[in-house]
């Protein structure tokens, strides 16, 4: 007997002649990946825009923390109720990583035994550890390869574009695992359920239970143990042949194989930015040109992230858009991206350093995605949320929209309006009767100009005094304000937009001059802290802003209201919600999934004694979108509509009021409401006009 039960290293093999080949297999499979990277490297390198990797340390932090999140603990996966999917791919995985373990651990104990005399710590476990090997390897693989099969080719969910790729790598799972699992019975067969071998131990045996199953199905089918011995030696090599092949396949096709490098790639080198900031195009004098119509005029990561995307369409799954019947979907739009890539890529490749390459034969912009997919984002983040890989989809979308806003001036017909009215007038909201200071009438409000030394400055925002329901939620903040007596001013007409219009519909050069207008006045004044309504307001000057230098202390008033509730300075009550009834509360895509800030609007609800709270069924980071954001409150739009769709999911709940805490979603709740003939009976009401009844 062996002075350790269990599988014996290389039997039937022979070794070190023909066991000593298995020794190449790793080699070949880490050189083939090696090769694929390689070559892949330099097509991502055809990109030429600048890239902002940050500090080392601070990377490494956020890397290892989503792989602790997102790979071991698969969060990503299941946290929006996609269950099936997320369990499969975590049995997938997992399965896979300890029959990897499983296989390290026996080439460790194998060498450190024979060639350094030292007996590796497992040998002595081999045996209940083989138990492991089998159930949380064998068997947990099985699973969900099983579940892989059935759901892409019978369920086939519309969101899985299946392809001969797909069927070729279940192949080599499937054909890795069964010729596995046939190594191991056929191995048990011929020794430890073989009476005359040296290895002949039954009970070691059925420590192995997968392979024991299949050893018996083998003896009971009454094939001789020379038989046995013979299948095991060609199923051993056809296994090695089918690890070695997957690797070669995937180095020369690049294929979801690769997925399992390329996407911790991109957790590594995504951009450590703020979500809600877009990245800046730099110094307008410097620059050739402006936008992206070509590969060169994005960066490396972007075409990188394009092969991370593993075609799984959870990001098309909960695009409003996409859900709306407008013609964008993430999914498609990343895979078409990477289809120009490879289309394009061999043309920049060859041609010669200095020299200009050929124009493409296809443009990337109108041709490999399509003006109407581009115009049709609402830059709300859901599919960032949703991706497991972290691919920044509004990026590369806003990068091509600078390109058709600053190239070749084809912005839709009112988001251009929109534009020009902001370069004109200072705000988007043409046809507005209203002025900067309208809403002030009567309530004696100190300007920055009168009061210099006020401790908070209120950001009022266009639509905050240029449109009557922003005016409503303005006047309550400031009666909220004064009854927390906070010291506060305004800038009145010296406030202009902040950009984020501009900017999400590609004119980087108007937000820029907003913006440096803005951090003028804030620093004439020596602004400090910044307290406003908007949520666009909010994100832009918190998280875009610091690229022009201007760093403030950039609160949303949800946060800064719950603060003033928490030190006793707000005391709610029940005597002026009589009217409200029943809320719900509508989670504002800047606010939520771009700034994180689910809980303070919560807490300013929870506080307020006697109201009757209930959520929407798609709430906090799974909120569906107002219709309004990227710049497409100043669209035309076609078919079914987002607000629509998310009124819908407001009036579900049955409750009489939905709050919100951002002007654009109030005014598209408005009119979804009344497009539902439903304003008799129920309303939009922004949250910190409910505090302020509730505080009379």
């Amino acid at each position: 007997m062996p002075e350790f039960p269990g599988r014996a290293d290389f039997w039937n093999i022979g070794y070190p002649y023909a066991g000593a080949l298995v020794y190449l297999v790793a080699p070949i499979a880490l050189a083939s990946i090696a090769y694929a990277i390689r070559r892949r490297w330099r097509v991502w390198h055809t990109a030429g825009g600048e890239v902002e990797l940050g500090p080392t340390a601070e990377r490494w932090k956020a890397f290892l923390a989503l792989v602790a999140t997102g790979l071991v603990a698969h969060r990503q996966f299941v946290r929006r109720r996609d269950l099936y999917p997320g369990i499969m791919h975590f049995a997938i995985f997992w399965g896979f990583s300890v029959l990897l373990l499983a296989t390290t651990v026996a080439a460790l104990e194998f060498n450190a035994e024979k060639y350094l005399n030292w007996v590796w710590p497992t040998a002595h476990v081999r045996v209940p550890l083989g138990f492991a090997w089998d159930i949380l390897g064998g068997g947990l693989a099985a699973v969900g390869l099983s579940m892989a099969l059935w759901r892409r080719y019978v369920m086939r969910p519309g969101r899985l574009n299946t392809a001969l790729d797909d069927g070729f790598v279940m192949t080599f799972l499937f054909g890795l695992l069964i010729t596995g699992f046939l190594i191991e019975g056929l191995r048990i067969g011929a020794t430890e359920l073989n009476p005359v071998s040296i290895y002949y131990d039954p009970s070691v045996a059925g420590w192995s239970p997968i392979g024991w199953l299949v050893a018996k199905s083998l003896l009971g089918i009454g094939f001789s143990v020379g038989f046995l011995e013979t299948a095991h030696a060609a199923t051993w090599w056809l296994h090695a042949g089918i690890f070695v092949g997957a690797f070669v396949y995937a180095a020369l096709r690049f294929s979801r194989l690769t997925h399992m490098i390329v996407s911790p790639m991109n957790w590594y080198y995504r951009s450590l930015q703020p979500r809600g900031g877009l990245k800046s195009m730099g110094d307008f004098e410097t620059l050739e040109t402006f936008g992206a119509k070509d590969l060169p005029d994005l960066t490396w990561t972007q075409l990188m992230s394009f092969d991370a995307c593993t075609n799984c369409g959870r990001c098309q799954d909960v695009c409003p858009a996409y859900l709306s019947g407008k013609p964008l979907s993430p999914r498609k739009l990343i895979q078409d991206m990477r289809g120009y890539m490879e289309e394009r890529s061999p043309v920049l490749l060859g041609t010669p350093a200095g020299e200009a390459p050929p124009a493409p034969a296809t443009s990337m912009v109108h041709d490999a995605v399509g003006d109407d997919v581009l115009w049709s984002c609402l830059t709300c983040a859901a599919c960032l949320d949703a991706c497991p890989v972290e691919i920044n989809h509004i990026e590369t979308i806003v990068d091509m929209r600078r390109f058709l806003t600053l190239e070749e001036a084809s912005t839709p017909d009112t988001a251009q309006s929109a534009l020009q009215s902001i370069e004109q007038r200072g705000h988007p909201w043409r046809g507005t009767t209203l002025t900067r200071t309208s809403w002030m009438d009567g309530l004696d409000i100190p300007t920055l100009a009168e009061k210099p030394e006020s401790e908070v400055l209120f950001w009022v925002g266009c639509s905050g005094a240029l449109v009557q329901r922003g005016v409503d939620t303005t006047r309550s903040m400031v009666s909220v304000l004064r009854k927390a007596g906070v010291d506060f001013a305004v800038l009145g007409e010296e406030e202009t937009c902040t950009g984020d219009p501009a900017r999400r519909l590609g004119n980087e050069y108007l937000f820029q001059m907003q913006a440096e207008t803005n951090i003028g006045t804030f620093k004439q004044y020596d602004v400090k802290k910044i307290i406003t309504t908007c949520p666009h307001c909010f994100n832009t000057m918190k998280n875009e802003y610091p690229q022009l230098g201007g760093n403030y202390d950039v609160i949303h008033y949800t946060a800064f209201v719950g603060e003033l509730l928490k030190q006793g300075k707000l005391r709610p009550n029940e005597a002026g919600i009589g009217s409200i009834g029943t809320v719900t509360y509508h989670d504002s895509c800047y606010l939520g999934r771009h700034n994180g800030e689910f809980g303070a609007p919560r807490e300013i609800i929870s506080s307020i004694p006697g109201l009757d709270f209930v959520e929407m069924d798609q709430n906090q980071e799974r909120a569906f979108c107002c219709g309004a954001g990227g710049g497409r409150m100043w669209m035309e739009e076609e078919g079914e509509r987002v607000n629509h769709m998310r009124t819908d999911q407001f009036l579900e709940t049955g409750a009489e009021t939905v709050a919100v805490s951002c002007p654009f979603c109030i005014q598209m709740f408005d009119e979804g409401i009344s497009s539902k003939g439903q304003e008799d009976t129920k309303r939009a009401v922004d949250l910190i006009t409910i505090l302020d009844q509730a505080t009379e």
